[in-house]
């Protein structure tokens, strides 16, 4: 075999091995990850489900995604404080524009 053909084998193998571990793991269908262990939830304050869901113009699904952004970055604090914590993004993003 040629040199130059089994460089461009070898340079084509780790270009796909370097591509697939550039990729984020994902789980597989079957497989359901737990949350992190976090502080014991209680109920998040109707006053500020109400408030962040205003913010949002009543879009529940985008106010659950906004608090399910902030409790993976902050995995330690309560669900009322990610709430409160999603309120005060979105008025600070807000107010800077």
């Amino acid at each position: 075999m040629d040199l130059s053909l089994l460089l461009a084998i070898a340079l084509l193998v780790t270009l796909i091995f370097w591509l697939k571990r550039r990729q984020p793991r994902r789980p597989s269908r079957g497989y359901r990850t737990t949350a992190p262990a976090t502080a014991p939830t209680r109920p998040v304050r109707s006053r500020t489900e109400r408030e962040l869901l205003r913010l949002v113009g009543g879009n529940r699904a985008v106010a659950e995604r906004l608090v399910e952004q902030v409790q993976l970055r902050n995995p330690n604090h309560s669900e009322q404080w990610c709430w409160e914590k999603a309120i005060y993004d979105i008025q600070r993003d807000r107010h800077s524009s």
